[in-house]
């Protein structure tokens, strides 16, 4: 096996994690809809899974971004992930702001739609582009 070969593994790999993180991502984003819906019609233990798994998409979505910086086919995608990136962030902030400014915290709602639209645009344009 030639040097180049096992970086082309290399880059096949990444960019086959991408497009599963963005899946992956997607997937995390909805169930968050779905268990704060569930709270809200009266699940009561649906917040802590909702703040667990909030937590959890955290995972898919730095690896990608972080999958960027790594593979230069991905590269076209950085500018993407790193907006999906500061999106959660802002998340976080909102969450963490409920006690104290809950009339700012409303908006996590609304960028958990930004952030759903972002991650689908990823996604669209990651297998758009693999099937080009």
């Amino acid at each position: 096996m030639t040097a180049a070969s096992i970086k082309g593994s290399g880059q096949a790999l990444a960019s086959g994690l991408f497009s599963g993180f963005a899946v992956l991502t997607l997937v995390g984003i909805a169930g968050q809809f779905v268990l704060a819906g569930m709270s809200i019609f009266g699940a009561a233990d649906a917040w802590g899974l909702h703040g667990l798994f909030g937590g959890l998409v955290s995972l898919p979505v730095l690896a990608m971004l972080c999958l960027t910086f790594w593979a230069p086919a991905l590269r076209v995608l950085r500018r993407e992930a790193g907006i999906l990136t500061a999106v959660y962030l802002v998340q976080l902030v909102l969450a963490g702001l409920r006690s104290d400014f809950p009339m700012i915290a409303a908006l996590h709602p609304l960028n958990a739609l930004i952030m759903a639209d972002v991650a689908m645009g990823i996604a669209k344009t990651r297998f758009s582009v693999a099937q080009s």
